[in-house]
């Protein structure tokens, strides 16, 4: 499922205000119904959860500054936006399956010597140090562990949530624009005619 744009500021502070009227419960309630989302997209079986609730907090969010009619329950409302979320993730989850591998877990252990492990090693090997570290750090963990960790990722960056999310996720089209890239190329090396010759010769 391909993500909307990432929100700006004006519909990020819409979204919290909705959610909580008290300024200093807002970042808690965000990350609160974020953690539902993705628990309810998990259990729907989509392939990426996060992302799907990501989805849904856009949608909301720019309903909230663009639509015309005011929405009185903003949780109802995102409840209903996910359902029709999930509907197109789970339509769509036979093309997003080789996402998974840039699900970016935890430092992987040694795995099986594929064109894709190779691929993800190598162009994130290239990123430079700093954005290596805000992916790995971002995406490291369970759904639970991440909130804490993000928000502590957040403050050392002196930086709000949302940019934050922004950041890694224009990190993240980048890291995968590269591995398809790669995976391309090593595709055209397996498939070219001076590797069909140098087999036949062995």
């Amino acid at each position: 499922m391909a993500l909307s744009a990432p929100l700006d500021q004006p519909a990020f502070d819409a979204l919290l205000a909705a959610l909580s009227p008290a300024a200093e419960g807002r970042a808690e309630a965000y990350e609160a119904l974020r953690l539902r989302l993705i628990r309810f997209f998990a259990w729907e079986g989509c392939s990426l959860p996060e992302d799907a609730a990501d989805e849904t907090l856009n949608r909301v969010a720019t309903r909230l500054v663009d639509g015309g009619e005011k929405i009185h329950n903003v949780l109802a409302y995102a409840s209903g936006v996910a359902r029709l979320v999930a509907k197109e993730a789970l339509r769509n989850q036979g093309r997003e399956q080789h996402r998974q591998v840039l699900h970016f877990p935890a430092p992987k252990p040694p795995g099986p010597d594929t064109a894709e492990v190779r691929c993800f090693d190598r162009c994130l090997s290239d990123l430079p140090a700093e954005s290596r570290q805000l992916l790995l750090e971002y995406y490291k963990g369970d759904a639970t562990a991440r909130i804490e960790q993000r928000r502590k990722m957040a403050a050392e960056r002196k930086i709000s949530l949302n940019s934050l999310r922004n950041r890694a996720l224009r990190l993240r089209e980048k890291l995968e624009a590269s591995i398809r890239e790669c995976l391309a190329a090593a595709h055209r090396r397996d498939v070219s005619p001076d590797r069909d010759t140098k087999d036949e010769n062995v």
